[in-house]
């Protein structure tokens, strides 16, 4: 992401995902009290079991578009993807921890984007 911003919720971790592309209703582990409608979602992607510290195969950005249906839920909208891959399910992306049978989904960076700050002087 191009954009600055800076984190809200650091390494969210996900305990399950519904909906089908491009919306997505999530649930934490961690408490989303402090995210709000047209926060950004960034997710790493990694290979299944290839390790935490692996390579990372693309960095995916969803859209938070609902908030508080329950207090640890965010609806979410796939934006992009840093490799083109295009649209895929939260749960369906890996943190490279756990094995090629049994991965571990990627935690959930939840972040606010900034707005420009221009200086006008006289």
């Amino acid at each position: 992401m191009s954009q600055p911003y800076y984190t809200i919720i650091d390494n969210a971790t996900v305990d399950s995902v519904t909906g089908s592309g491009p919306s997505y209703t999530v649930t934490y582990l961690t408490g989303t009290s402090a995210a709000a409608i047209g926060d950004k979602v960034i997710v790493e992607k990694r290979a299944a079991g290839a390790g935490t510290g692996s390579t990372v195969l693309s960095t995916y950005t969803y859209v938070v578009t609902a908030t508080g249906g329950f207090l640890n839920e965010l609806t979410i909208k796939y934006e992009y993807d840093t490799a083109g891959l295009g649209d895929d399910s939260p749960a369906d992306l890996y943190s490279g921890g756990g094995s090629s049978g049994s991965p571990e989904t990627a935690p959930h960076d939840i972040v606010r984007l900034t707005a420009p700050f221009i200086l006008f002087v006289d």
